[in-house]
Parts: structure tokens; sequence; C-alpha cells
């Protein structure tokens, strides 16, 4: 083992490489037994040599990965045992070039006089190893390179990897917008609201009936038209302000006068209304012909519209009554917050 300090090329780039990501993703100690192999042929200057003995009893790297290295061309066998690192020499300094830089390093040492009352170089350096007080930044050698030095050079071989998948972008990998409004669900922020609104006495919401609506209404007019971003936290506060109008509606609504006792079959029958989603399904496929905005606290036109389908609805069904109010002018009534 080397007596020096001294430092093994890696790119930084190296953890989003195509090899190291294969790595991270279907054998992810390949990965660290790969790097630590780099750093003990850096370290005791095998020029990228793996001898079997310090494979599997130093290293102790198991027969599994061993198998996986050798597959990705990682590790290649040697004729006379053992494994050598792939390409080493092209991105770590041999051990000649080393020895021969630390015997330049010894030679200057015997030449430069001793200008203080310490020790000499020679003295406490006896083998000529630089301390790190005494590395000389030029020198090319990673021997005798900083952390700082290492970011500046020639990194191993999976830079070149890492730089042709750098094209990939995020917006790849970002789902589109449509995609982001089927998925999308009421959080746990807006069922908490909806909580304490009804622990308030507010009415309490259909929070599936109006995710539905809300997602209905998002395809048909798009986030940009109510200023959201793409995200399901944008989302999620903007189905928040719904909640607040569709308590607002609920509170509103008269509540229905006593009806005389009818017959069982009539009491189960469903009266439409212009949000249920009966009329809703109708009305989704026109659904863009109509202005959304409200005017002022009365009802929008795709809320008319659709309150003018459930009275269609009732009376084609003949769920109407001579005592019962028009959907339409009770949603006018009413009012739309």
């Amino acid at each position: 083992m080397s007596q020096q300090k001294g430092y093994a090329r890696l790119s930084n780039d190296l953890w989003r490489s195509p090899t190291a990501m294969k790595m991270l993703a279907v054998n992810p100690a390949a990965l660290a037994y790969y790097i630590a192999a780099i750093s003990y042929a850096s370290d005791n200057l095998t020029d990228g040599r793996l001898d079997e003995t310090v494979v599997r009893y130093v290293l102790r790297v198991p027969d599994d990965v061993i198998d996986y290295l050798v597959d990705e061309g990682k590790w290649e066998p040697a004729a006379d045992g053992g494994w050598m690192i792939h390409n080493y020499a092209k991105w770590q300094n041999s051990r000649a070039d080393i020895e021969a830089a630390r015997a330049k390093d010894r030679e200057r040492k015997t030449r430069r006089p001793a200008t203080t009352p310490t020790k000499k170089d020679s003295e406490r350096n006896p083998h000529g190893i630089q301390p790190d007080a005494d590395v000389n930044p030029t020198t090319p050698f990673n021997q005798n390179q900083n952390q700082n030095q290492n970011q500046n050079t020639s990194s191993h071989e999976e830079v070149g990897e890492a730089r042709a998948s750098a094209p990939a972008t995020a917006a790849a990998e970002t789902r589109s917008e449509s995609e982001l409004i089927d998925v999308w669900e009421p959080d746990a922020s807006c069922i908490a609201y909806a909580d304490e609104l009804e622990r308030a006495g507010h009415p309490r919401v259909d929070l599936g009936a109006l995710a539905t609506r809300f997602r209905r209404k998002l395809h048909a007019r798009g986030l940009a038209a109510y200023k959201l971003r793409a995200t399901p936290k944008a989302l999620s506060a903007e189905f928040c302000t719904w909640i607040d109008t569709e308590v607002t509606i609920l509170t509103q609504q008269p509540k229905p006068a006593a009806q005389p006792t009818r017959h069982m079959a009539e009491s189960s029958a469903h009266r439409h209304t212009w949000d249920c989603d009966h009329v809703q399904a109708r009305m989704s496929p026109h659904e863009a012909d109509y202005d959304h905005e409200r005017h002022g606290w009365g009802a929008s036109d795709w809320m008319t519209a659709c309150a003018a389908e459930a009275d269609r609805l009732n009376q084609a069904e003949g769920l109407t009554d001579p005592t019962d109010e028009p959907e339409h002018a009770a949603l006018a009534e009413g009012g739309a917050a």
C-alpha cells in the first residue's frame, strides 16, 4: 500500500453516465466494488491489475459481482489469472510515471539548501514523499494532486458516456398537461380543508364529484386559463377555491319544503340538477361552447345551460310537480359563487 496520499480520477458526471445508471438500477454493489478496485489500483500502483487473491480476500468481491463486471466489460480477465480494469491506463497515471516523478522530486530536495533551522526535507521525508504543503500544483500526476485540482483533470472512461447522455432534458421526463390532470386527485390539504369547513358548520362537500367536474373543466379550458402551473400542488390549491365555491352554493340553496308522503317508487326517483352527473355527462361535449365566467353573483352561461338541460330531463321522466320550482329558476335565485 502506498505511503503517499494521492487521488484516483473519476468523472464528476460518473453518477449519471449510462453505465453507472445501469449499475445503480440493476446491481448497485457492482458500482461500489468497481470504484473500490480503481482506488486500490491507484493506491498500490498496479496499473489497473487486480490479482485474484486481492479481489476475493482483500476487496471481498462476490462471485456474482465479478461475473457482472466482466460481462459489462469493466473488468477484463488477464491471461495469467486475475483481471485488468478496462481503460485504466488511459485515465490514470502509470506506476513508471509516478516513480519517475518521485525520483525527480527527491533529486530536487537534495539540491535545495536548508534555509531554516528546521529539519531538511530529506530528513523529514527519507523516501522522497512530499507532505501536502509541499505539493507542486503544476505536477500532472494524480499522486500529487489535491481535490480541487482533480476537478480540472481528465476524468475516467465514464466522462464520454456521461456527455453522450447529457442531451436528455427535463422535458422528456415531465408529464403532459393532460396526463397531469387525469392522474390528479384531491390531496391531504384539500381533504383537511373540507373537513375544517364542515366542523365550522358548513355543508359537507362531495369531493369525488367535485373533483370530477374540476378535471373536466381543466381539460376543457386548459391550465393557462386559470393561470396554473403544471404541478399537483398548484391544482390542489385551485381546487380548494372550488371547495369554497361549492360550500357557498350549498349554503345559499333554499331548503326544500316538506312534501306530502308519496309512493315509495316516487321517493326513490332522482331529480336532476344542473351539476348532477347525468346532466354533466350529457353537456360535457358542449362545455367549451359556453362561457364559464359568472355574471357577478349570478350563474354563468354554462351553469344556466346545464340547469335548462336538467329541467328537460325532469320533464321527460315525469319528475316535475306543479309545486316544484324549475332548476334554472332555483339556480338564479340561489346564486352561484
